[in-house]
């Protein structure tokens, strides 16, 4: 037989946050109190004196086994832990809505235990947990307004608790437990009295939805919210959904808002997220910045007094420092994917990302639908519908993005339309610059460094044309493309026939691969244009200021001062940023249901 592990002394911690799984908590209210309960039991450990190099801690879902070294003074634990774990406990609910907010069930004892390679095993351990599930301070709990429920065993109670006044072990009331195999008693204290929840898991369900008031009272009280109020009232700005879009990182679906208030009513309501600056105080300093003068200086110094109260003056400054400031001409933009079915090429899967604030990227994906080739511009006439029904409050231009794989690169989406629905569908052109974009660059991980160097050596160029490589030059052919793409120089290709849908390898080097791998960011072709008119078109396409990103902008300015020009109408243009990629397989926006 193996020899046994030896045994380890440890003071033995476990927890367990109380009604976890009750009705009124979603998925994403139990992920909140799952990161929210690890914050707490860090932050009140280090307090108490048990650094986390002193301590182990197992996850255990809705709870944890905490087992803490010898050389942390068992007293100091039982004296300093309770109020540091209420104290915690207390500033992480005031940034939540009810049912992301908990209570915790906190067994104390003492014992030698074993470590083998499945985990700590030992009667000890089994024992804490045991007190840990009595069922009267599971009871207690719920009906009191405290926070924390010690559960001591008699060992622990006796040796530690009871022999230092320090510990308060008058708090502690002898109760009965009798769970699975274990009969006998423990020490239970109640603590963190004070704290009311804004309302009850019982009203939740039993009485109608409390007022606004009601619901931010944890974290605002009714004095500073008549202060807000009066900063507040009145005030007006055209960019007020994209500065709820940044207090809130683009993480939830928001609705419209009437006015500042209202705004700020809804994200007092809203969780904080992992670094615990709450939405609502989030979006203060952002309007404050917004507004400048006497309101704003009063909210600055009431979000900078609210942030210390709450001990999260180091991670505000963190938010600071990588905050970026909102542009004065800001641009938003909507990036439709479109792949082929691998098997029907008459079939393909659409997707669509939506920007809803300059400055946030990536965005979520805003659905998913599968449809024939055929059926793609009214289909996506649909999105941008939907889109701009999201954006209709909001007085800031918008991109389109179209990324498409390589057969597809010979639509016309220059002459696509919207709003097919009211009898009289409008070119797209109208209202928005185009870009076309390629997929197999986006999905192609090993040409990303290249293509970053290259957009980003453009920053200061002007004149641009200099590098836009003319590949229908005699000189050129006598050098394999891929060869001459290869020196930096180059950040556009002017190709002198479109790319073939499906390029035959064994017929030397294909013109737009070797442009995609070497990471140029701009090329363009035209089906007929003789090589000077389409240098000449270029010329016009690539000068002035704004350098590459410019492009789209020009290209559109172009279409809408000579619509009937078949040269500028028949132009195809590939520009790639680098800065805007997507994962095609990411994640869902929470509000998407997808096209059927």
């Amino acid at each position: 037989m193996p020899l046994s592990p030896p045994t380890e002394h440890r003071t033995i911690v476990v927890v367990d946050v109380a009604e976890f799984t009750r009705p009124d908590r979603s998925v994403p209210h139990q992920l909140a109190v799952q990161e929210g309960l690890h914050d707490v039991l860090r932050t009140a450990l280090i307090a108490a004196g048990a650094g986390l190099d002193d301590c182990v801690i197992d996850d255990r879902g809705d709870g944890a086994l905490i087992l803490v070294s010898p050389s942390v003074s068992k007293s100091e634990l039982a004296d300093k832990l309770p109020d540091r774990l209420a104290s915690e406990i207390r500033r992480y609910n005031a940034t939540r809505v009810v049912a992301a907010q908990f209570k915790l069930r906190v067994g104390l004892h003492a014992g030698d235990i074993r470590k083998n390679e499945h985990g700590w095993v030992g009667q000890a351990v089994n024992l804490a947990f045991r007190i840990l599930d009595a069922e009267e301070a599971k009871a207690e709990l719920i009906r009191s307004e405290q926070l924390v429920a010690l559960i001591a065993s008699s060992h622990f109670y006796e040796e530690v608790i009871a022999q230092d006044p320090g510990s308060a072990p008058e708090s502690y009331r002898r109760i009965g437990v009798s769970v699975k195999s274990f009969q006998g008693h423990a020490w239970l204290r109640l603590h963190g009295g004070g704290w009311v929840p804004s309302a009850s898991p019982q009203a939740l369900t039993a009485a109608p939805a409390p007022d606004d008031d009601l619901v931010v009272r944890a974290l605002f009280p009714d004095d500073e919210l008549k202060v807000l109020q009066s900063l507040l009232s009145g005030v007006e700005t055209a960019r007020l959904p994209m500065i709820v879009s940044r207090a809130t990182r683009s993480a939830i679906p928001l609705p419209r808002f009437p006015s500042v208030w209202d705004a700020f009513l809804h994200l007092a309501d809203v969780n904080a997220g992992p670094d615990g600056i709450p939405p609502a105080v989030e979006f203060l300093e952002l309007l404050a910045l917004e507004l400048g003068g006497e309101n704003a200086t009063e909210l600055t110094a009431w979000v900078a007094q609210k942030v210390h109260n709450l001990r999260r003056t180091a991670e505000q400054q963190e938010r600071q420092e990588i905050r970026s400031p909102i542009p004065a001409e800001p641009r938003l933009h909507l990036m439709i994917v479109i792949e082929l079915d691998a098997i029907d090429d008459g079939r393909c899967v659409l997707s669509w990302w939506r920007q809803d604030d300059p400055l946030e990227w990536n965005p979520l994906c805003g659905g998913v639908c599968e449809l024939a080739v055929g059926e793609l511009e009214q289909r996506i006439d649909d999105v941008i519908i939907e889109a701009e029904g999201v954006w209709s409050e909001q007085a800031i231009s918008v991109a389109l993005e179209f990324v498409v794989p390589r057969p597809l690169l010979q639509m016309p989406i220059m002459g696509w339309r919207k709003e097919y629905r009211s009898g009289y569908p409008r070119p797209l052109l109208y209202d928005y610059p185009l870009a076309l974009r390629s997929l197999e660059r986006m999905r192609s991980a090993h040409w990303h460094r290249l293509w970053r160097m290259r957009w980003d050596s453009t920053a200061d160029d002007n004149p641009l044309l200099q590098r836009i490589h003319p590949y229908g030059s005699a000189e050129t052919k006598e050098n394999p493309i891929d060869a001459v793409l290869s020196e930096s120089t180059w950040v556009g290709l002017v190709m002198d026939e479109p790319p073939s849908a499906h390029p035959d390898p064994s017929a030397g080097p294909d013109a737009l691969t070797a442009a995609l791998r070497a990471g140029v960011p701009l090329v363009v072709w035209h089906p007929r244009a003789s090589a000077e008119d389409l240098r000449e078109l270029v010329s016009r396409l690539v000068s002035g200021d704004g350098g590459i990103s410019e492009v789209p902008d020009r290209h559109r300015a172009a279409h809408l001062a000579a619509t009937d020009d078949e040269l500028v109408r028949d132009l195809v243009v590939l520009l790639d940023d680098p800065h805007r990629k997507i994962d095609p397989g990411g994640p869902l926006s929470p509000s998407s249901g997808g096209l059927k």
